[in-house]
């Protein structure tokens, strides 16, 4: 080891990468927050490519559950209301969904990708 002190201006440096660092952590949620903030579009199931290809729709009475069930829950009361991708939002009736980045869906709505949550 080296009786030579470090260098200020390195100790700088090395200060300002690490607060740096810690700070993008921080600004991501601020963004998500504003991002969820702000009143989101519903998905359109006739236009959406995404709903489409996971056969959402936004009536879970409507659709073939059953043909498609996934394990967890009978496949009556698969809903995304009580999906693990839906993420709540303050709108009644309306959930987010990560499967649908930006977009909401109806929280009685259900897709080929529901999956209990855990």
């Amino acid at each position: 080891m080296s009786d030579k002190p470090l260098n200020k201006s390195r100790r700088d440096a090395v200060k300002t990468i690490v607060g740096g660092l810690a700070a993008v952590p921080v600004m991501n949620l601020v963004a998500t927050a504003a991002a969820y903030a702000q009143e989101l579009p519903a998905v359109d199931p006739a236009t959406d490519p995404t709903a489409q290809a996971l056969k959402y729709v936004a009536d879970a009475t409507t659709a073939d559950r059953a043909a498609a069930a996934r394990p967890g829950m009978d496949p009556s009361e698969q809903v995304c209301n009580n999906c693990q991708f839906h993420q709540v939002l303050d709108g009644e009736g309306w959930v987010a969904c990560t499967l649908f980045p930006g977009k909401k869906v109806a929280a009685g709505g259900w897709c080929t990708s529901w999956t209990k949550q855990g």
